[in-house]
């Protein structure tokens, strides 16, 4: 794999020093932030390898480069940002502070809802076979109460998703129309915690 150029890579540390000084060097905010702008650098960092290759054409060689410049605008105006959020105290810091804050209540949002059910169900060595624990729950609850509360369960896990759906479609219509990049939420696949 090729080495991506230099100056991608400074662009890449140069978002993340701006990052760290616009929240004042806080380390919680700065690395949900850091990992916000993760995926986007990715990204970008594939189409850069994309056009290290010699084996595209060359209407492909010049729609990455229309992708690359794009994603450089990006990060320029992205790169104000940060640094109004480091200088003044005014509306790009309280951006700044909220995606901090929306990544992190995303994050354990996704734990609390999807994470913790695969966690409940996951196979404990030390129970007997014959565990409670082990026994299939049935799928219709018995009684009418703990029907209800499924399906308010079930309607507010729907509405949660909906809000979520909806802020995301609102990060992306403010990326369009500033012309910047706000980041990805980017979540690492499950894994069984041993207890």
């Amino acid at each position: 794999m090729d080495r991506l150029p230099p100056s991608f890579t400074s662009l890449y540390r140069l978002v993340l020093r701006a990052t760290s000084a616009s929240v004042l060097h806080h380390s919680t905010a700065r690395k949900n932030l850091c990992k916000l702008w993760r995926p986007t650098f990715d990204g970008g960092a594939q189409v850069v390898r994309e056009l290290q290759s010699y084996q595209l054409p060359q209407s492909e060689r010049i729609r990455r480069e229309r992708l690359l410049s794009i994603f450089q605008r990006r990060v320029d105006v992205t790169l104000t940002l940060l640094l109004n959020s480091a200088n003044y105290r005014g509306v790009p810091h309280r951006v700044i502070r909220n995606l901090n804050l929306l990544r992190k209540r995303h994050v354990d949002w996704v734990h609390g809802s999807y994470y913790a059910q695969l966690s409940k169900n996951a196979w404990k060595p030390q129970l007997p076979p014959t565990a409670p624990e082990y026994s299939p729950k049935p799928l219709v609850p018995e009684s009418y109460r703990a029907a209800i509360a499924q399906a308010r369960r079930r309607e507010n896990k729907e509405a949660d998703e909906c809000c979520w759906d909806a802020l995301g479609e609102v990060v992306k219509m403010a990326e369009g129309r500033h012309n910047l990049s706000l980041g990805r939420v980017r979540l690492k696949p499950w894994v069984i915690e041993k207890s």
